[in-house]
C-alpha cells in the first residue's frame, strides 16, 4: 500500500483493502444502501446523496463509509444530519478524477467487463469477480438527480 500522501493514488476501488471477513457483505449491501437514496446533488468535486433519517440509516451509512475509505482512500467523506430528524446527506468528493469516477459508478451502466475489472479490483479473486458482476451498478440508477454544478 502506498503511504506517501504526496504521490497520486490510483483511481480504482481495491476491494482487497477491505477485510476478507466483510468484503462480500460490503459488495452486496452497498447497492442496497444506495437504493434508499432520495436525491442526488452535483457538487463541483463530487456528489451529495440524501437519505431519509430512518432507524438504522446513519449506522448503515457509517458502516459503508468505514469500508469504502479502505478500498477508495482517495474519497473525502462528509456526513450531514439536518436538525429535527431531517435527512442525512452523504457527501462523496475528492481531487482530480474523483467526480468522473463517481459519475461512472453512481449513474453509468458499465457493460465492458474489462473496464469493470479495472475500475473495481478484486486481486484476481474469481468468486469476488462473480459477486461484483452480480451487483447492481450503477448504484443510483433511477434516483432523482437534482444536479446543478457548483
Amino acid at each position: 500500500m502506498n503511504n506517501n500522501l504526496n504521490e497520486p493514488q490510483p483511481l480504482a476501488c481495491d476491494l482487497t483493502a477491505i477485510p476478507s471477513s466483510v468484503r462480500e457483505e460490503y459488495v452486496f449491501t452497498a447497492p442496497q444502501l444506495f437504493s434508499a437514496a432520495q436525491e442526488v446533488q452535483e457538487l463541483s468535486n463530487g456528489y451529495a446523496i440524501r437519505f431519509l433519517n430512518e432507524s438504522g440509516r446513519f449506522m448503515s451509512i457509517a458502516k459503508f463509509s468505514e469500508n469504502e475509505k479502505l478500498c477508495c482512500p482517495f474519497f473525502n467523506f462528509g456526513l450531514d444530519i439536518e436538525p429535527n430528524n431531517g435527512p442525512i446527506w452523504l457527501k462523496l468528493t475528492g481531487g482530480e478524477g474523483v467526480k468522473e469516477l463517481l459519475q461512472t459508478t453512481l449513474f453509468d451502466s458499465i457493460e465492458d467487463k474489462a473496464a469493470l475489472k479495472q475500475l473495481i479490483q478484486t486481486g484476481g479473486d474469481a468468486h469476488l469477480d462473480e459477486v461484483i458482476a452480480q451487483t447492481a451498478l450503477p448504484l443510483l440508477k433511477g434516483v432523482l438527480n437534482n444536479a446543478s454544478s457548483g
